[in-house]
């Protein structure tokens, strides 16, 4: 009620229009008044209320106290009762003569006058003994208490145990057998001579303490000296001698604890707790006929159901007082509300009205802070931007009533851990904000703070339609944050978005404008590219198609030119042979020789021929490495020598690669490698060609070329490595970072040839599951006058 009370009091001080300080309307000094008395009525009756009850409790508590006392003394003459008779049994002469002869037709008939007893054993005084169920027992018992407490002289209730003749759960209850009267043997003090026994079923002493109740959902339980429950409705929990339970005083709720050790203790009393998610009274006090205590559990409703007309009295009494207090909070709200309202619908025209007018969001932020500050009048209200990256505020436009200062700038929290900035705000936690310097520290001095305290400011996120996010403030030395000024927040919030928006949306299109334009010229650029490729593969097709026809024909001439060198040969040594065998030979014969030059044409024919053999073999050469390399892979991947591939593609490359160009091969005995051959081949051309362009920019006079092939391990397995180096000018970094984008060159439309490094890259890594990488500058391995040097090295698995 007080807590009520004071929460009223607090929202109807936050409807109010004026501070304290500035004076009360007439009909709110009333409402206050109506609402003061109100309340100390409310209080009052609450109080009288509690005290009422708790005497009418107290009363009801000792009532239920004496009336299970009363019932468990039932249990008490009970148990007592059934000591009588054993007791009774044991001083009967059949008993009493140690002879089970005489003693078991007695027993017998006594077994079916007292239908408590399951049966009845008669032990001696070593613990053998008979019993009216199986005779003479095969087992001893001078190891238990019962019998043991017997032989010192008491009558006992022993705690529930397993029967060993019968391997039940039982109650013994156990006199002592003593001698008869003026029996010479037995001295001036009578020691037993033997125990009488009787045997009661766990069950019969479950149905005597079920008869304990106290109304509907009530139960009781039985506990020995131990705390362990030998009758309880929950079976799980029962122990005995022979199979122990765990105790109740190790339970794990502290309630039932303290209740089991107040009858272990054999104390008698009544207590509200709470058992099982459930509230209850507990009625508990010891048995005097046995070492066990006794306890009722009964639902609280049970006990105070005599206090149903005075809870539904006071709850009638508290809903009228509730009623009016609400009436008169609502009423003072609305009146409130409606205010409040009219100023916002003002500020949410006058904020439209300046964003169509201009679209300077410096300018819209500034007129919001300073027209919501003077509607909420209120200390500060602020606009910053929040960075989730560094997690700070940057206050861009702020109002501060007059005596405060300014506190435009960025700033962090002062405390927390990184990155929960936001979720702080969210929460409306209290936070400490300084003011961050040029150098990225918090500066320490006081006038640089902003204290945020709990339920004294109110944090409404801004979210743009470019994401980013905004926080409008407002701060109070009052408390602030009621559902009302929340939604004027809020709805601010929205229309400040919005305005927002608008300015940066024109930002936006201008950007993308200029943005359109680049992508414009780059699609350009892209298509002419794409252009000049498809001009490339056609050109591999046909080139495919012009090898085929050229290679049948200079196989016919190099083939021939074989024939024709061996027909000359034959033909000179005939001539040689005329020449020696007739030397005089015909002056026709002669002028001939002599105008033909026949030693010249001797001497200079098989020259020419083994040049035509020379040059249609480099043709052939030729043709055979362009089939290779035009002629496309098989659908699946073949083992391939990439030494004979960079071979043929040298030989293509022939005559780019001019005198002032050095080759270098630095070959190693290198396995297959399980690939596609045309296209680890044309990544090999592109590195070429890009190596030979690079030669032809560069002015060192030596220009070299080294192809190395090597087989490396790492700790993923081995590799072939493939390195294409040369002296030229090294890769600026930035070139280097795009090297392997798609569509990105450093040639012109006409200078572009073919297969670039992205595709490259993606032939490698993707389809191979290799690497393609590049060193640049390179540690050339030649002395060189370039301190640059581009590497490029494929690495391809040895599967």
């Amino acid at each position: 009620m007080r807590s009520f009370a004071k929460e009223q009091c607090w929202k109807l001080n936050r409807l109010l229009p004026a501070r304290f300080s500035r004076g009360y309307r007439l009909q709110y000094i009333a409402a206050l008044l109506i609402l003061g008395g109100t309340i100390a009525a409310s209080i009052a009756g609450y109080m009288s209320y509690q005290s009422v009850r708790r005497l009418i409790v107290k009363n009801l508590e000792q009532n239920a106290l004496l009336e299970v006392r009363n019932r468990s003394n039932k249990i008490d003459r009970w148990i007592e009762t059934r000591k009588a008779e054993i007791e009774t049994l044991a001083n009967t002469p059949p008993v009493r003569s140690m002879n089970w002869l005489v003693a078991q037709p007695y027993l017998k008939s006594e077994v079916n006058r007292l239908p408590e007893f399951e049966h009845f054993a008669l032990i001696e005084s070593d613990g053998s003994y008979f019993t009216t169920k199986v005779g003479r027992a095969a087992a001893n018992v001078s190891d238990r208490r019962h019998f043991q407490k017997a032989m010192a002289g008491e009558v006992y209730v022993s705690d529930p145990t397993i029967s060993r003749t019968l391997k039940q759960q039982i109650i013994p209850i156990s006199a002592p057998v003593r001698p008869k009267v003026g029996d010479p043997t037995s001295g001036t003090i009578q020691k037993p001579i033997g125990v009488m026994n009787g045997v009661i079923k766990i069950q019969r002493l479950a149905q005597v303490v079920g008869k304990l109740e106290y109304g509907a959902g009530t139960y009781a339980f039985v506990l020995n000296s131990q705390g362990v429950p030998i009758v309880h409705p929950d079976a799980r929990l029962i122990g005995n001698t022979d199979l122990p339970a765990s105790s109740l005083l190790d339970s794990k709720d502290a309630n039932l604890v303290s209740i089991v050790r107040e009858m272990v203790y054999q104390k008698t009393g009544i207590s509200l707790t709470k058992i099982n998610d459930a509230k209850v009274y507990v009625v508990y006090l010891p048995l005097e006929q046995a070492e066990w205590s006794i306890a009722l559990v009964i639902p609280q409703e049970n006990l105070e159901k005599e206090l149903y007309p005075l809870n539904i009295l006071a709850a009638v009494t508290t809903a009228l007082l509730v009623i009016a207090i609400m009436a008169a909070v609502v009423a003072l709200k609305l009146f409130a509300k409606d205010r409040l309202h009219t100023r916002t619908e003002a500020l949410l025209h006058r904020l439209t009205s300046r964003t169509r007018a201009s679209l300077d969001v410096d300018r819209i932020l500034q007129t919001t802070v300073e027209e919501l500050g003077s509607i909420l009048d209120i200390d500060r209200t602020i606009f910053g931007w929040y960075d989730p990256r560094k997690d700070r505020l940057e206050f861009c436009s702020e109002y501060y009533r007059e005596g405060l200062s300014s506190r435009l700038g960025v700033f962090g929290a002062e405390s927390g851990p990184s990155g929960d900035l936001a979720a702080r705000l969210q929460r409306g936690e209290s936070v400490t904000l300084r003011k961050v310097t040029d150098i990225d520290t918090l500066v320490s001095q006081e006038s640089q703070h902003l204290r945020l305290k709990n339920r004294q400011y109110a944090a409404v996120p801004v979210l743009t339609q470019t994401n980013r996010l905004g926080y409008l403030f407002a701060c109070s030395q009052w408390q602030f944050g009621t559902p009302d000024e929340v939604e004027l927040l809020e709805a601010i919030a929205d229309s400040l978005a919005i305005a927002i928006s608008q300015s940066q949306r024109q930002e936006q299109i201008q950007e993308q404008l200029k943005l359109l334009e680049e992508v414009l010229a780059k699609l350009r650029r892209t298509e002419a590219h794409l252009v000049q490729r498809e001009k490339i593969t056609i050109l591999g097709k046909l080139t495919a198609g012009i090898a085929r026809e050229i290679n049948n024909p200079i196989n016919f001439i190099y083939g021939h030119l074989l024939h024709i060198n061996d027909y000359l040969q034959d033909l000179f040594i005939i001539i040689q042979l005329y020449s020696e065998k007739y030397p005089e030979s015909v002056r026709e014969i002669e002028e001939e020789k002599e105008k033909i030059d026949l030693d010249f044409v001797s001497q200079d024919l098989p020259q020419i021929i083994n040049t035509l053999k020379i040059g249609s073999g480099r043709i052939r050469d030729t043709i055979l490495a362009l089939q290779k390399f035009s002629t496309p892979d098989d659908s699946d991947k073949t083992y391939v020598n990439l030494q004979e591939g960079i071979d043929d593609i040298l030989v293509l490359f022939a005559s780019r690669l001019d005198h002032k160009i050095s080759l270098v091969k630095q070959y190693n005995n290198i396995p297959l490698v399980l690939c596609y051959g045309g296209q680890i081949n044309q990544v090999f051309a592109s590195i070429i060609s890009n190596a030979i362009d690079a030669m032809n920019t560069s002015d060192n006079q030596e220009q070299i070329i080294i192809v190395k092939t090597e087989v490396v391990e790492y700790p993923e397995g081995r590799f072939i490595a493939v390195s294409i180096a040369n002296n030229g000018p090294s890769i600026p970094p930035e070139i280097q970072r795009r090297i392997f984008d798609p569509f990105f060159t450093t040639k012109s439309v006409t200078e572009f040839t073919g297969l670039g490094l992205s595709l490259g890259n993606k032939i490698i890594a993707e389809v191979h599951g290799g690497r393609l990488w590049m060193e640049s500058p390179f540690e050339f391995p030649f002395e060189s006058q370039n301190a640059g040097g581009v590497d490029f090295v494929v690495e391809l698995p040895i599967l």
